[in-house]
């Protein structure tokens, strides 16, 4: 049950409160009604999630077993036997489209697609350039338009781009982490569409789509249908420096492999995140 544990990887459950966004945009966190469907929906994909990292690295196992950091893990290192893992995979997948299942059928199709997209996604999707990252920052958005399913909430067309481009920016920075260490000589492997970037490339991209999230982000919030427009101006500056930040420790501090990790580590960027949330919670639900 130790390794079970383990190879569902629960630290990467963080990436699944995307679910909470738009219940926490809309105002209606501390509502039972819309809470309790949407907390369901996080359990969903946390199940989900943890089926696809044991798909995942069945299918790559003997890859994994090469990798200096990868071979620890229970599936390649031989704790766990495949038939174990495929059917811990497939149990796992089945509890979580049932638990969408029971909330909606619009969050059972969802999760389905969510599954499906990361098996593509192992098999074939990691592997061509672009759109691998465009695929993982695809399940970002899923996550939040599966909240939104799951409480009834109407997202408007701009916060569904800002969670697009925030999850672009996030897995562009990862990549640009592992290009890093792998032209630095500070990892022996890397994945293999990394051939296909280079850290110019990738600069370029977080560019891009940082410029593009901060102006999104602008007019979600200077939108006259958002609730409490004017106090939610004052979160621009609060979104402008937590993206600048980000820049920095990814481009200047090399590091940016787990962005997971990088709101635990970083106080600048974790102290952001707080005081813009409560902010936000503050403004919306007034």
């Amino acid at each position: 049950m130790k390794y079970i544990l383990l190879e569902m990887r629960p630290k990467q459950w963080i990436k699944n409160f995307f679910v909470f966004a738009a219940l926490i945009f809309d105002g209606n966190l501390f509502r039972a009604e819309f809470f309790i469907p949407t907390a369901e929906m996080f359990i969903a994909f946390c199940l989900v999630s943890s089926a696809v990292y044991f798909f995942n690295d069945l299918f790559d196992v003997e890859i994994d077993r090469l990798h200096q950091t990868k071979k620890l893990r229970p599936i390649a290192s031989g704790a766990i036997s495949r038939r174990l893992a495929c059917l811990c995979s497939i149990i796992l997948a089945a509890l979580g489209l049932i638990l969408s299942a029971a909330v909606n059928l619009q969050c059972l199709a969802l999760t389905s697609g969510y599954v499906i997209l990361n098996v593509l996604y192992t098999v074939r999707l990691k592997h061509v350039v672009i759109l691998d990252i465009m695929s993982v920052a695809a399940c970002f958005g899923l996550r939040a338009v599966g909240g939104a399913f799951a409480s009834s909430i109407q997202m408007t067309e701009w916060f569904m781009l800002c969670v697009m481009f925030l999850s672009l920016l996030m897995i562009i920075g990862k990549r640009r982490d592992e290009l890093f260490q792998l032209s630095s000589n500070r990892i022996e492997r890397g994945r293999k569409v990394l051939k296909f970037y280079s850290l110019e490339l990738l600069d370029q991209l977080m560019s891009i789509t940082a410029s593009a999230l901060v102006m999104c982000y602008c007019l979600f919030a200077l939108d006259p249908n958002t609730r409490n427009r004017v106090a939610m101006t004052f979160t621009v500056p609060l979104v402008l420096y937590g993206v600048l930040y980000y820049l920095y420790v990814v481009r200047i501090g090399h590091r940016g492999g787990a962005p997971d990790e990088i709101l635990w580590r970083e106080r600048p960027i974790l102290l952001t995140a707080l005081i813009y949330f409560l902010f936000v919670i503050v403004a919306r639900n007034q």
